[in-house]
């Protein structure tokens, strides 16, 4: 329903209009329509632009998308996580958990305003590589020099391909595609060695236990000295305790090196186990490639070669190598003669961790007004405030839980978050004190249902609870299913077999039951404003969920607010 430069919707839609554009691609006449631009905050305050296409051009950018997705999703990298079925931000950070540990330098590289500056040609001449069709490629052309009405000013695109496309996202993966494959090549090049060298230090710490141990032996042997051996066992185990402080195996081997990568659209991360000026050489070969090769710069602000275990963020996480300090763990290990012998097995170094940015959460409790983190002093939010308390509670448990649940794979994230959980919970109360106009004493009290906070009220005649969400209520854990959206039920009841062309063709409006047409796709009311009372028309809606044929005479009279009673309660 968000009009392009022409101000047409997908409301209105027919199969006449289907046929004309498809009729106007095969032809060669089919010219997209300039982007409509328009501006999103982003999180540093500054603005995003977006470009929105008309409807027509979405429907093109939707059938060229799908042929671009079954040509080159199953050559696209497996390090590649964003804009991809099956794919997304948690999926890349599991990847650099799972994968990454022992990286000794991470290579953070910020590619400068990566959308705006793809470049035209050298996109196309990657698409002509694998498609050997002159038309298609020509329409992909016009697609990016389209231009874009700001503020009704046309501008020319000479490069780039406008964030809010429908195609944008697969054109941006196609682009950087080369990347990955460049990372590959290098990555082969790099790689040396199965395994690390002992470590001197370590392996004279055992072979000094071992000594004494064969000492100990031949004591029991000859004699029954028990203090001569108890003096030996303490020197095993202040040994043992030196060991335990050295590393088993050279961490800098120069005859071991690894390079890892991952990338989520135009944010990549590069791990490197080696020397740091492994970490550097490799950071000016990507830096070199991106201009050569892609014809794009990176920002020497942000770009760098930064110790793991300092950290680099990564969408959103700090990502970083950890040690943990504890002694380790007890493990069976087999004896020589047989039978098993408890050992304490040290933790191993290294491993990836990620962490909540605090910035994060301030950016977060800032940008919603919720209060002062550092005072742990929540405010009253006057958006809320025309609200039924219910509303308010409903309003803070979905902010609250989106933040969580996108950090529910962090390391201690209900640690990481309670200081802010508490903010939330003054920042509801105040707010419902002020719509009361009582203490926040008072609506504590009222609002108080054991640990939790929360309010019932009457649906439809059944009673219902709306709880406050709590971190207790967060699941930690990594995901299981890769697919993380969800999808709600009226998405699962929309794909039925009953689709929008089998409808349109179906000859027959849904409001009055006129067989002559012409028929037109009309977008009802929101679903959530249909009553449940009975399941059945529920689920017809649900079906038809944002869609409806309508004749062109139903469709004015309903736009018009002339319908008739009995054919208005069907549209609705």
């Amino acid at each position: 329903m968000t009009p392009g430069v022409d101000g047409q919707t997908f409301d209105g839609m027919t199969l006449a209009r289907l046929d004309r554009l498809v009729q106007s691609v095969a032809e060669g006449r089919y010219r997209p329509r300039p982007v409509r631009r328009v501006y999103i905050p982003k999180g540093n305050g500054k603005m995003r632009p977006l470009g929105i296409p008309t409807a027509d051009d979405r429907i093109v950018q939707e059938a060229a998308r799908m042929i671009l997705a079954a040509i080159y999703e199953p050559v696209f990298s497996k390090h590649s996580h964003g804009f991809r079925a099956g794919h997304s931000c948690h999926t890349a950070l599991e990847e650099i958990r799972k994968t990454w540990t022992g990286v000794k330098w991470l290579i953070e590289v910020d590619v400068r305003g990566f959308f705006d500056n793809i470049d035209h040609d050298i996109l196309l001449g990657l698409l002509a590589r694998r498609i050997d069709d002159p038309v298609f490629i020509g329409l992909i052309g016009t697609m990016l020099k389209a231009g874009c009405m700001d503020d009704w000013k046309f501008e020319r695109t000479y490069s780039g391909t406008p964030q809010g496309g429908v195609i944008s996202p697969l054109l941006a993966n196609i682009y950087l595609h080369e990347l990955d494959q460049f990372m590959e090549e290098m990555r082969t090049g790099f790689d040396k060695g199965a395994e690390r060298k002992a470590n001197p230090a370590y392996t004279a710490c055992s072979r000094q236990i071992a000594a004494l141990r064969t000492e100990i032996d031949a004591i029991r042997a000859t004699s029954a000295d028990k203090a001569e051996v108890r003096a030996l066992l303490g020197r095993i185990k202040a040994v043992q305790k030196e060991r335990r402080k050295i590393p088993s195996v050279d961490p800098m081997d120069p005859n071991f090196r690894r390079l890892r990568y991952c990338r989520y659209a135009d944010d990549f991360l590069v791990g490197v186990i080696g020397s740091k000026a492994d970490a550097v050489r490799i950071m000016a070969d990507i830096q070199h490639f991106l201009a050569d090769r892609l014809n794009l710069a990176v920002s020497p602000e942000k770009t760098g070669v930064r110790d793991a275990s300092k950290g680099s963020p990564f969408l959103g996480f700090h990502v970083c190598a950890f040690t943990l300090r504890s002694a380790g763990t007890m493990a069976g290990r087999q004896k020589v003669g047989g039978g098993t012998r408890r050992v304490l097995r040290r933790s191993t170094r290294g491993n990836i961790k990620l962490w909540v940015p605090r910035d994060r959460v301030y950016a977060f409790c800032r940008r919603k007004k919720l209060g002062n983190l550092d005072l742990r002093n929540g405010w009253a939010r006057p958006q809320f405030l025309d609200s039924s308390v219910a509303e308010i509670i409903v309003a803070y448990s979905s902010e609250f839980r989106g933040f969580a649940n996108y950090y529910a794979i962090a390391d201690g994230v209900k640690g990481s978050l309670d200081n802010l959980e508490l903010i939330v919970i003054r920042s509801m109360l105040a707010t419902v004190a002020c719509r009361r106009r009582v203490g926040r004493a008072s609506v504590q009290k009222s609002l108080l249902m054991g640990s939790d906070y929360g309010v019932s009220t009457m649906v439809r005649g059944q009673p219902r609870v709306h709880k406050l969400w709590r971190l207790k209520h967060l699941v930690v854990k990594a995901w299981d299913n890769p697919i993380v959206d969800k999808i709600t039920v009226g998405s699962r009841l929309a794909q039925s077999p009953n689709d929008l062309a089998t409808r349109l063709s179906a000859g027959e409006c849904e409001a009055c039951g006129d067989t002559d047409g012409p028929f037109e796709m009309h977008h009802p009311n929101r679903l959530k404003d249909k009553p449940r009372d009975q399941m059945k028309p529920w689920k017809e809606s649900a079906r038809r969920r944002r869609t409806i044929v309508l004749c062109h005479k139903c469709h004015v009279a309903h736009h018009g607010g002339r319908m008739t009673s009995g054919t208005e309660s069907r549209v609705h």
